[in-house]
């Protein structure tokens, strides 16, 4: 079986700005290893068999290697960066459009394509349908549990208020919902083994994409302005009686806030 893992460098949330052209600024931000995808990617290396191979890309800039690194060092067999000055400024939609181009040119034998639900410098949660959607191939989002099936797998998807059990075939798209909040710590054979590992480079021409349709010039959307939404909590505390007096206070509240 092969699995590949999507995943993607982030930076630091708490130190995020953002450019004139609406582009996150992270020179100088401190990144790390998305935890969503961190996450995901534990998942499988839980249930990768003897003969099983992960692999793992992401695309980013240069510095975007030390991400692919950790997965190295987690335990990934493989590792690609897709990086390309080209591809600065890409949306969901140009991000999901490289994806799918290096998954067609460097990884078509893959059994199972695997995100994590969302970026955090992003929070959108839209590159794993648009993949999906782009290689008319089954998506699986919200998984809690995934179990390898004799033609295919076993997914548990959590989506709050309704549990599903699905039957996953072999080249679906599945996105893990969770994240582990203590992260995953490399062993020390997994830590002297990734040091010696080469990180394939893909670069705009080897995935055979124009340069019109990658990054900022081939993005549908685009940030125009960015707000800081600070909320505050009066912390009230009162005791009515009267249901009709209550029900008149809360839409104060309420009314208070808009």
């Amino acid at each position: 079986m092969k699995y590949l893992v999507a995943v993607k460098q982030v930076p630091d949330t708490a130190k995020v700005t953002v450019d004139s052209d609406g582009i996150l600024v992270r020179a100088g931000v401190p990144s790390i290893l998305n935890p969503y995808c961190e996450y995901a990617l534990g998942r499988i290396l839980d249930m990768k068999g003897e003969d099983d191979t992960v692999e793992v890309f992401t695309m980013g800039p240069p510095q975007a290697e030390s991400a692919l690194r950790r997965c190295l060092e987690l335990g990934a067999d493989k590792a690609y960066l897709l990086t390309d000055r080209t591809f600065a400024g890409a949306d969901t939609w140009a991000t999901a459009r490289a994806i799918v181009a290096f998954i067609t040119r460097f990884a078509c034998d893959a059994d199972l394509m695997v995100f994590g639900r969302q970026a955090i410098d992003g929070d959108t949660g839209q590159v794993p349908f648009e993949v999906a959607q782009m290689l008319d191939v089954q998506q699986f989002a919200y998984t809690e549990s995934l179990e390898p099936s004799d033609d295919g797998f076993i997914a548990v998807q959590d989506y709050g208020d309704v549990r599903r059990t699905a039957k996953v075939p072999l080249g679906s798209v599945v996105s893990f919902g969770g994240v582990d909040p203590n992260g995953r710590l490399p062993t020390i054979t997994g830590y002297l083994r990734a040091s010696s590992m080469e990180i394939e480079t893909v670069d705009r021409v080897a995935l055979g994409l124009g340069a019109y349709s990658v990054g900022l010039k081939g993005s549908l959307t685009r940030i125009v302005r960015t707000d800081t939404v600070k909320s505050t909590r009066r912390n009230r505390k009162v005791e009515v009686k009267d249901p009709a007096r209550a029900a008149s206070l809360v839409m104060g509240e309420v009314e208070a806030l808009r």
